[in-house]
């Protein structure tokens, strides 16, 4: 394998101060634990093989104790260092550290536009609290004449459709420059569907495919103030959205990114390295995962190059798709 040509997505924590109920977290019985640094260590010797690290699990990333140090020891190995987070702790005291371990880029999932709508999906968080954290940041940034890039995340259910034109005004006023834009498309259980657009964009016959054209509309409205305000808006899922099933290279890149639970074991993805529901096409199905190693007792080149993880890998590149996969909307780009 040639050196540099991965990502490299870690969880530091499985823990997180949020209960958002759309998260896959509440269909997992693992405990919620920390990357202890024994294993963090272990990662950090193999990241000659990773052009990217990426700082993000189910958990929140910030709750780490180690966080900093552990950003600053990957940054070390040259990678670019990247991080989703919710924004509660991301105070002036924070941001710094953030700057000075080297952060190259940090998300801050919103998904709400307005307090009633942000309150009611991030619980635990207040809108106006994280307005304020990024503002700061922001302001940050630009005093410390630092590269880093600030995001924030939106993803689309049915709550928060309304509050899309709401996006780029916000973003103006709090500084940031990157939006990041997908449907709620990891469902764990028949709740999910609902609060998901998927039902109408995977409508057929009778059924009404109104709401998502409506939607489609809303965003290409965001994307034109986006433009004209300058901000980069990358869109991760299908636009528009078809009803077609076709498998294709998975919105979460197997290829070319390889996941580590906060235990160190090794998983394709996210969504593979914790024991978590899935539901699709209306059927609902229990907590699994799938790991091909465990960083603690092999070394990376020896899980990478495993013959069970190439086949797994294979699949990808042959179009024929690991059962695995097949009840993930990810891999159909939804």
């Amino acid at each position: 394998m040639q050196d540099n040509t991965l990502s490299f997505n870690l969880e530091p924590t499985f823990r997180c101060n949020l209960g958002c109920e759309m998260c896959p977290r509440f269909s997992s019985e693992d405990p919620h634990l920390d990357m202890s640094m024994d294993t963090y260590s272990r990662i950090n010797e193999a990241m000659g093989y990773a052009h990217t690290v990426d700082f993000t699990g189910w958990g929140e990333p910030m709750l780490h104790s180690q966080i900093y140090h552990m950003i600053r020891a990957a940054k070390d190995m040259g990678c670019v260092i990247s991080m989703t987070s919710n924004g509660t702790v991301l105070n002036r005291r924070n941001g710094l550290a953030l700057i000075s371990a080297g952060m190259d880029r940090l998300t801050v999932s919103v998904d709400g536009m307005r307090p009633q709508t942000f309150d009611a999906i991030r619980l635990g968080a207040s809108f106006e609290q994280i307005t304020k954290n990024l503002k700061e940041l922001s302001q940050l940034i630009q005093e410390a004449g630092s590269s880093l890039e600030l995001a924030v995340a939106f993803t689309i259910q049915q709550a928060n459709a309304s509050d899309l034109p709401l996006i780029v005004p916000w973003m103006n006023m709090v500084g940031t420059r990157v939006l990041h834009l997908k449907q709620l498309n990891v469902l764990s259980h028949f709740d999910d569907w609902e609060r998901s657009f998927l039902k109408h964009g995977l409508a057929s016959g009778n059924q009404d495919r109104g709401p998502m054209e409506r939607l489609e509309k809303q965003i290409e409205g965001v994307l034109v103030q986006a433009n004209e305000s300058g901000i980069e808006v990358r869109i991760h899922s299908e636009l528009p959205m078809t009803g077609e099933m076709k498998g294709r290279h998975c919105l979460a890149t197997p290829l070319e990114s390889v996941y580590f639970s906060y235990e160190g074991r090794v998983a394709p993805c996210c969504h593979f390295g914790h024991h978590v529901s899935r539901y699709f096409e209306s059927e609902f199905y229990p907590p699994s995962a799938l790991f091909f190693g465990d960083i603690r007792e092999q070394t990376f080149r020896d899980v990478w190059e495993d013959d069970s993880f190439q086949t797994f890998r294979r699949g990808f590149v042959t179009q024929d798709f690991p059962d695995a996969c097949k009840t993930c909307y990810l891999l159909y780009g939804k």
